[in-house]
């Protein structure tokens, strides 16, 4: 008959041995967790926004900002997404979280400066949302900051998306952004509906402000395609003081065809109450010989004062043909002082 063996010692050492090893890394484990609670609450938050469906996410986007500052890079990184709905909730995330700092505190020029360091990776429709926080984000004051977000302009204005287009100029046009001058290529953007937000917004001068296109620019848009855009060109240039006379005047003096600059000459060769020596001396300086040669007609025929024009056309028009008939007015002109 066999006897069993006694129960050895070994295993009860091994199993300390082995709490006593794993006991540290559980602790730390257990604590890091407790370090990382916020982060891992930032991380699951924004899964379940990009997750949830469009009516769920701003219950989500409101648990963000309830983290605080910590939670604003997740946010701002929200906006690499291409999907609309995800944008806009992190964009009404960060309108929560903001709302309550004071103009000076420095959350936020922290704020800013994330916001200005991220927006190039920005997707199209993370870009659109972004552009409503640029007065919040202009708030902060900073230079860099406020160069930065005016290049945000240029850049939406630059976009392929027609309706991120028309956004640049309405944000362009909010005076705590500032940025018309961003908006100038699109008076004549390939789409009508940009042309027309861009000459509305360009042509009236707001507030004593200086112009940011000139009237001469503005003209151009008076041959626009559109009648819309035509239309709201000459409501821009009464609103700058413009006479229709002007406007009838400037119209054919940026005619793109040269036939009809002509007809502005004789216009002004038969107009007696204006001073025709402006539009005289603009149009020497046109694209066709044979307008800038009738302009040097007119200019004796109206004893406009244009020597010193005619004698810099005699010399240095690069056609050959107007240097010699600048030449044979400026002469006459001489003459009958």
């Amino acid at each position: 008959m066999s006897v069993a063996p006694a129960p050895t010692l070994a295993r009860p050492r091994l199993v300390r041995r082995a709490l006593r090893w794993t006991t540290p890394v559980l602790l730390l484990a257990v604590a890091a967790g407790v370090w990382q609670r916020e982060r891992l609450w930032v991380w699951y938050c924004a899964e379940r926004l990009e997750r949830a469906a469009d009516d769920r996410r701003g219950e989500w986007a409101d648990k963000l900002a309830a983290v605080g500052e910590p939670a604003v890079p997740t946010l701002l990184g929200l906006f690499r997404h291409d999907d609309p709905g995800v944008c806009l909730a992190a964009r009404g995330g960060i309108e929560h979280l903001i709302a309550d700092w004071p103009k000076d505190d420095p959350r936020r020029l922290a704020f800013a400066r994330q916001f200005a360091d991220a927006e190039p990776r920005f997707s199209t429709p993370g870009r659109s949302a972004a552009l409503d926080l640029l007065p919040a984000v202009l708030a902060c004051g900073d230079e860099e900051v406020a160069k930065k977000a005016k290049g945000m302009i240029a850049t939406a204005a630059k976009s392929e998306s027609v309706d991120l287009r028309i956004q640049a100029v309405a944000t362009a046009l909010r005076p705590e952004v500032d940025a018309l001058d961003s908006i100038v290529p699109l008076l004549n953007d390939p789409e009508v509906e940009v042309r027309r937000a861009a000459v509305l917004a360009l042509g009236p001068i707001r507030d004593g402000a200086m112009a940011v296109v000139t009237d001469e620019e503005l003209l151009h848009c008076l041959h626009d395609a559109d009648p819309e855009v035509r239309r709201l060109c000459e409501m821009g240039l009464r609103s700058r003081g413009r006479s229709p006379r002007d406007i009838y005047l400037g119209r054919r003096y940026t005619a793109p065809d040269p036939a009809e600059r002509q007809k502005l000459l004789l216009d002004l060769a038969d107009e007696d109450n204006l001073d025709v020596t402006v539009w005289l001396e603009r149009l020497t300086n046109d694209a066709d010989p044979a307008v800038r040669a009738g302009a040097a007609r007119v200019a004796v025929e109206r004893r406009a004062d244009l020597h010193d024009r005619l004698e810099q056309m005699s010399k240095s028009d690069p056609d050959g043909t107007v240097r010699r008939i600048a030449d044979y007015y400026r002469k006459k002109m001489l003459a009958s002082r």
